[in-house]
């Protein structure tokens, strides 16, 4: 039976002959190995457990002790978290959701090439992801995003499930759903979540996402939805869905146009 002593360096044990490094682990046969996860300290205990979860499935992962990969502000400044107010935001809805035991899945509607999934899954890096998308762009039912007929301008059609998966980490639990929204939601009425963001740029796929997402969202479950003050259509679906529903949001001042819309715990 092999067995392997890693450390990234972060916790100073870098000196022991025996220890090899997480780049070396990459280089051994992973295949039903078990890694037992341990650390005082909470900053090298979280980034250890997300480099871990780029090479093997968090199956695989015995959290032998875990302090709490959520709560201290310095474990994601590598990935540049709070350089936007809108990762920064995700950061705190993350460690709400985790203070306030809100069961579910996570799930992001209109990918594109998956940074912000990646955010997701590595802020909550225990839940399932679904990724929602056409990974071609824009759907021709949805043209019409505004009383005006318009609709955005921007091509997203540069991406494909293989970019984002490489994007996220192919050992994260992903469960892609390609193809039109809401017909890519079948089958999943009884599932729940806890974090959700619709990034849909149009009238018709943010209104399908929020009537779909908010009657499944768990307490204090929150949605996120992209380009509220940058695109007429996404406006309207938004105020229409809340006044329809007396639900309210939040607006966030980032450059994306943010609001958030929670649901009561």
């Amino acid at each position: 039976m092999e067995e392997y002593i890693v450390d990234n360096g972060l916790s100073g044990g870098a000196d022991n002959p025996d220890m090899i490094s997480l780049a070396e682990l990459k280089k051994a046969d992973l295949d039903g190995m078990v890694i037992l996860l341990s650390s005082d300290q909470e900053s090298v205990y979280s980034q250890l457990r997300c480099q871990l979860l780029e090479i093997v499935s968090r199956e695989q992962i015995v959290d032998v002790f875990s302090p709490s990969m959520y709560f201290d502000g310095n474990v994601y400044r590598d990935q540049k978290i709070y350089e936007d107010i809108r990762y920064a935001t995700l950061d705190c809805a993350a460690r709400e959701i985790y203070c306030n035991g809100v069961e579910g899945h996570v799930a992001e509607c209109g990918v594109y090439k998956g940074a912000f999934s990646r955010a997701i899954n590595m802020l909550l890096p225990d839940r399932k992801l679904y990724l929602f998308d056409t990974f071609e762009g824009f759907d021709e039912r949805d043209n019409i995003d505004s009383d005006s007929g318009t609709f955005s301008s921007y091509d997203f059609s540069d991406t494909t499930v293989d970019m984002v998966l490489d994007e996220i980490g192919r050992h994260a639990d992903i469960v892609v759903r390609k193809g039109y929204f809401p017909e890519t939601a079948k089958g999943l009425e009884e599932e729940r979540f806890a974090l959700v963001s619709l990034d849909t740029d149009l009238y018709q796929p943010i209104l399908a996402g929020l009537e779909f997402f908010w009657p499944r969202m768990n307490p204090g479950g929150v949605i996120f939805v992209h380009d509220f003050g940058g695109l007429d259509g996404v406006r309207k679906a938004v105020v229409e869905f809340c006044q329809r529903e007396h639900v309210g949001y939040v607006r966030i001042p980032d450059s994306c146009h943010t609001v958030i819309l929670s649901k009561p715990l």
